[in-house]
């Protein structure tokens, strides 16, 4: 998280942003998964960009449904310990989405 907060409302408003921001990224991922497999000349490196924009649009969809559990039980003990693993997939996902992007461009050119 940006913050180190241990205020339930300013996670929860965190945690609202996030769900649709990996949402959307979510969508993105899978539409460059289609757009990947349009093109004709097929590289290895660009088979590897198609898995791994595969894999960030599945860590994404994770990101929501464990951002959505967690909204669900703010109130836990276990609330803090989940919004840092929430993190963590989070970044894991994106850091995934940039190294696709680096793997198709690589393979264009």
């Amino acid at each position: 998280m940006l913050k180190n907060t241990s205020d339930p409302k300013t996670l929860l408003q965190i945690l609202l942003s996030l769900l649709s921001t990996s949402g959307t990224l979510a969508g993105i991922s899978l539409a460059l998964v289609g757009i990947a497999n349009l093109r004709i000349a097929s590289t290895k490196v660009a088979s590897a960009a198609d898995d791994i924009f595969l894999f960030a649009s599945l860590g994404f969809v994770v990101v929501c449904y464990m951002t959505f559990f967690a909204i669900r039980h703010v109130e836990s003990p276990y609330f803090q310990r989940w919004t840092t693993i929430i993190d963590i997939a989070f970044l894991s996902s994106l850091t995934l989405l940039v190294i696709g992007g680096f793997a198709t461009v690589y393979a264009v050119f």
